[in-house]
């Protein structure tokens, strides 16, 4: 094994591996040598939930590439290689990792005596299993990709690619699509898929005690986690749908945190002198999807048509009307920071042009476009809804929880407009697989010349070339006009005054507060 020194991933050395692994080898003797003088963990942190949590969230197997079920995942499992406290790629469980010089193989050594939540040992059998097992947003992309998943000994786990895939660390080093979370092989065997979504099993920092689908989670600490004792005993996350209900919550003390208070709702925490409002720094985007757009006796599959909808939007006024000017103004379904990103030109505010086009199309009266489909963006929908109808587009919005809202994206039967987006980790490539692809999990495009431009950047192995054929992707996208940017949106975090350290962007790329282990309460109380 070589060490590539151009890849992500920071793959390391056998020399520097060897030197790592002595390094952690002499803290966790210190770490278990102090561990009696280490505090219990102490207290209870409540969180005031936007969205409906679901038990499906506890599987990472399943995970449909959107950051919603980071919520719970980062507090109950642990992944090989993912975002860690101050990096977008760390080792986690894993030791050390290497790469082969061809690209063709990638290996990962454990730590040592790694347990589950029940006790467990963690081994390189569970890493395979969860690998093999894996069927969320990225499985169908690793199944062409990925030859074969090895066990070469107890602690070490080996990925052969079919062929050089640049873009593998994105994809699976990330949260991008899940696919590097460890779960537990002899359990899930033997109590099944559906059991263990009641009653899972992980290898995080807590451990889930109890739950009542839909409105209340408790977990604790767990003792057998390897990075360190929890601070905190127990976590209860309760879903408080209404965002006036969640603020008046933490102002009476009830919760520590919550999230989703847009609007005025984030003007009154600012003149609220013992709450902090602060945001996360997350690759975020909210777009809508043309589900109908390839059908023929659609208004929407006409491109004048869907440029229209793009010139009715008043994204400036949208972004001040839900996040005080916080957020940014999107023309693209990729964050701007994101690697490989194509900045497109922005869609102005113009519904004269869009009553002209919408003439041009034959709609001189407008037309019925459908259901604008939604879950708990709906402060965003409803003004999209608005200025849809001032240009003669009318729509009917259908607000639906947020896991039900994902479940039917991806069946990919919905038709007129869908108010989606992602806050998942990774790349313009990453995006691109997940909503472009013809065969991703969200995606409702299909462009067979697409489908091969992506296939063709994710073997390119030359950055330049490759990052001008995924900017070529990205440029007929938007001159196809095949989504409507809305927002890079800002995710307020209103923090109460019992916390001490608040973990807001603690992890790249996380939306929520962390790592969970790493959260304090103030002395006293």
């Amino acid at each position: 094994m070589h060490q590539n020194r151009s890849t992500p991933s920071g793959a390391i050395s056998r020399a520097v591996a060897t030197r790592f692994a002595k390094l952690i080898a002499s803290v966790a003797i210190a770490s278990f040598a102090s561990a009696a003088a280490v505090a219990a963990p102490q207290g209870t942190l409540t969180w005031g939930i936007h969205l409906s949590l679901t038990s499906r969230f506890f599987d990472p197997g399943e995970t449909p590439g959107t950051g919603a079920p980071l919520l719970l995942q980062y507090a109950q499992h642990d992944a090989l290689i993912r975002p860690v406290a101050g990096k977008a790629f760390g080792l986690s469980l894993a030791e050390s990792m290497s790469q082969s010089a061809d690209g063709l193989m990638y290996e990962f050594k454990l730590r040592r005596g790694l347990k589950f939540q029940n006790g467990d040992p963690l081994t390189a059998e569970d890493v395979k299993f969860s690998f093999d097992r894996y069927r969320g947003a990225g499985a169908t992309l690793f199944k062409e990709k990925v030859a074969a998943v090895e066990v070469v000994d107890p602690i070490t786990v080996r990925y052969r690619m079919k062929k050089p895939w640049p873009d593998f660390m994105t994809f699976f080093g990330t949260t991008a699509t899940g696919a590097a979370w460890v779960l537990p092989k002899k359990y899930l065997e033997r109590v099944g898929d559906d059991e263990f979504k009641k009653a899972p099993i992980g290898a995080g920092p807590y451990k889930l005690v109890s739950f009542k689908p839909g409105t209340e989670f408790v977990f604790e600490a767990s003792e057998h986690y390897w990075r360190k004792v929890p601070n905190v005993k127990t976590l209860v996350f309760k879903v408080i749908p209404d965002a006036t209900t969640r603020l008046a919550a933490i102002k009476r003390g009830e919760i520590d945190f919550t999230y989703g208070v847009q609007g005025e709702l984030a003007s009154e925490v600012l003149r609220t002198p013992h709450l902090k409002l602060k945001t996360a720094s997350i690759p975020v985007t909210n777009f809508i999807i043309f589900g109908s757009q390839y059908d023929k006796a659609s208004p929407w599959s006409d491109p004048r048509v869907r440029l229209a909808a793009n010139l009715a939007l008043d994204r400036k006024a949208i972004n001040q009307a839900a996040y005080v000017g916080m957020a940014r103004e999107s023309n693209s379904i990729i964050p701007h920071a994101m690697q490989f990103y194509w900045d497109p030109p922005a869609y102005p505010y113009d519904p004269a042009r869009a009553k002209k086009l919408l003439a041009e199309a034959g709609h001189p009266n407008g037309f019925d476009g459908g259901i604008l489909y939604t879950d708990a963006t709906e402060f965003m929908a409803e003004p999209v809804q608005a200025y849809l109808a001032a240009v003669g587009i009318r729509m009917q919005l259908r607000p639906t929880e947020r896991a039900a809202h994902l479940k039917q994206t991806s069946e990919k039967k919905l038709t007129g407009l869908i108010f989606s987006g992602s806050g998942s980790p990774g790349s313009a490539s990453t995006r691109l697989d997940q909503f472009v692809r013809s065969s991703g999990s969200l995606s409702y495009i299909r462009d067979d010349d697409l489908d091969k431009m992506i296939e063709d950047q994710s073997q390119e192995v030359d950055a330049v070339k490759r990052k001008a054929k995924i900017e070529r992707i990205q440029q007929l996208i938007h001159e196809r006009v095949r989504f409507m940017p809305v927002m890079e949106y800002a995710f307020p975090i209103v923090i109460g005054p019992r916390v001490g350290f608040d973990g807001v962007n603690g992890i790249p790329d996380n939306p929520y507060t962390g790592p969970y282990e790493d959260l304090t309460i103030q002395a006293g109380k």
